[in-house]
This record gives structure tokens, C-alpha cells and sequence, in this order.
């Protein structure tokens, strides 16, 4: 999915922390549209770096076996669910959800070796 994974996870909760919303572009799918229209530099060259990375993402969901990355997800998505915040793919809440459960399943990944 992404040349950089270690990247992708700390990328999405730091785009969801900083109240940007993702969604592929509704005329040509191989764009990205991002919420604000307006971002710093950096973040524009990171989600040209993970372009492909995100847009898979987007538009396939985020799975895992790992249980607790799972259990991650579920957590994040439901605090931001009571918090009647959007958990739509590409939502911030959505992004800080998937990036920690990345991060958990990479975590335990890493424990086993």
C-alpha cells in the first residue's frame, strides 16, 4: 500500500489532530481533495508522498487481524461517534482513528519479532 507504512500512521493523526478532511477527488479519482483547501507546505508534500497510500485507504477502508488495532479502531471511532463528531472515511476523527490503530497493529507487529 505505501513505500513508507511507518510514515502513513503518524501522517493521518497528525492530519486528523489538525482538523484536515481527506476524500478522493470526485471527478478524477487519482487526485486527492483535502479540507482546508489551504495547507502548509510540508503536509501538502506528505500527502503527495502517500497520494496513492491515502487514496487506497479512502476508498478500500482500514483492516487489521490484529485484535487490538481493531479494538483501537472501534474506541477512536466510538468517542468520536458519542462526541457526535463525523467518522466518515476521510473525517478527522476517522484519520486519528486509523493512524493509532495503524500505529497499534505496527506496535505488535514489532513485539512478535
Amino acid at each position: 500500500m505505501n513505500t513508507h507504512p511507518h510514515e502513513l500512521a503518524p501522517l493521518l493523526v497528525a492530519l486528523g489532530r489538525a482538523g484536515i478532511e481527506l476524500a478522493p477527488h470526485p471527478i478524477d479519482p487519482t487526485r486527492l481533495r483535502h479540507r482546508p483547501a489551504q495547507l502548509p507546505p510540508d503536509t501538502l508534500v506528505r500527502l503527495r508522498l502517500h497520494r496513492a497510500a491515502l487514496l487506497e485507504l479512502l476508498g478500500n477502508g482500514f483492516a487489521s487481524s490484529d485484535s487490538e488495532a481493531i479494538y483501537v479502531l472501534h474506541e477512536r471511532l466510538g468517542i468520536a461517534d458519542d462526541l457526535n463528531l463525523p467518522t466518515h472515511p476521510g473525517a478527522p476523527a476517522w484519520l486519528v482513528a486509523v493512524g493509532e490503530s495503524m500505529e497499534s497493529a505496527r506496535r505488535a507487529l514489532h513485539k512478535w519479532k
